[in-house]
């Protein structure tokens, strides 16, 4: 594009826009098409979108405000009352052309998607490469210089979004295939999984089990231990029972000892007594 700066003001309705040849009549709409995402082979003006840049320079920008107002806004809490789609282009580096979508309210950006400026497109119904939408001077040059059938017909086709839905179609038949080549690939391998499946459950059960066993052995053995720690209580708890026992015994075989000492004459005729009894008994023999 041959223009330095441009700012075009546009009614919210129809606008009528006139001019001498290469005043730039034409560069608003190519700018409409590029800024809403349209390739550089929809405005019939250059094959790529390098060419619009001005010469010299190394990137240009253009900017669109859509408004976006009423009950058909387009996620008005998003984008706000108004919405800016700005598209840079670039003569160097990879990336030809970049997005930026930012809130009319608050200028903030939202989006550097392509596909939210065709999701916005789409809903406000801009068709950026719909000749009925959007007709260039060579568009309708080739329209009104075509007389052959099939021209008019592929021309009715891209007017009506025909053409668009056929390809549209087509993707769709062929994600269909792709997903039922894939459906009975898997339909294949299923029985095998299933049968993993099984024996991972198995070896899920395997495992179970031999925690739970583990478990139950830990809790025995607590219990076993705790078993012998009460046998070895009740042992010693016996065995001071016969001590004290024994020893009240001691003690009344002491208290008997020290009765006998302190009456020495009973313990001699006790003595004397059974020394005639043993000699009554030897003369009876």
């Amino acid at each position: 594009m041959c223009h330095e700066r441009a700012d075009v003001k546009l009614c919210p309705k129809v606008n009528f826009i006139t001019g001498q040849n290469g005043s730039g009549k034409s560069a608003i709409l190519t700018a409409l098409i590029i800024a809403l995402g349209g390739k550089a082979s929809a405005t019939n003006r250059a094959p790529s979108l390098k060419e619009f840049v001005r010469e010299g320079q190394t990137r240009a920008v253009v900017r669109v405000h859509l408004k976006n107002r009423g009950s058909e806004a387009y996620l008005p809490e998003r984008f706000g009352s108004s919405i800016i789609i700005e598209r840079q282009l670039n003569t160097i580096g990879n990336a030809t052309s970049l997005f930026k979508i930012r809130n009319g309210n608050s200028g903030e950006v939202i989006s550097r998607k392509k596909e939210d400026v065709v999701a916005i497109t789409d809903h406000m119904a801009i068709q950026v490469d719909n000749p009925i939408n959007i007709l260039s001077q060579d568009a309708a040059r080739e329209f009104l210089a075509s007389t052959s059938p099939d021209k008019m017909y592929h021309f009715f086709l891209k007017g009506t979004q025909l053409f668009q839905l056929r390809e549209d179609l087509e993707v769709v038949r062929q994600a269909i295939t792709r997903a039922e080549s894939s459906i009975n690939r898997k339909k294949e391998v299923l029985p095998e999984m299933k049968a993993e499946k099984r024996r991972w459950e198995q070896h899920y059960e395997d495992m179970r089990q031999a925690r739970d066993l583990s478990t139950k052995m830990e809790s025995l053995s607590h219990q076993m231990a705790w078993a012998m720690v009460e046998e070895a209580e009740a042992e010693v708890q016996k065995a001071n029972e016969d001590i004290s026992m024994q020893q009240k015994k001691l003690s009344k075989v002491d208290e008997k000892v020290d009765a006998e000492r302190r009456t020495p004459s009973a313990s001699g005729a006790a003595q004397l007594t059974k020394v005639d009894i043993a000699h009554i008994q030897a003369n009876r023999e």
